[in-house]
């Protein structure tokens, strides 16, 4: 059986790994137990300017409730 592994620098504590070609982490395995608490980018929320709200849906709202006469 053949595995075909590569020389990386790990991004977080600069050491010398080996990784297979079919792993795709760039943090060895101490900097990825230290990482794995840390949010992923997926999950963290969008950053920039908030959606504004659809004004059919306020006006919804306000005609139920008997505001908008």
């Amino acid at each position: 059986m053949e595995v075909r592994v590569q020389l990386k620098i790990c991004e977080g504590c600069g050491c010398l790994w080996y990784r297979t070609q079919a792993q795709g982490s760039v943090y060895c395995k101490k900097c990825e137990t230290k990482l794995k608490d840390f949010p992923s980018p997926e999950s963290r929320k969008r950053r920039g300017r908030p959606s504004r709200r659809q004004l059919s849906r306020v006006w919804a709202v306000a005609e139920a409730a008997g505001g908008a006469q």
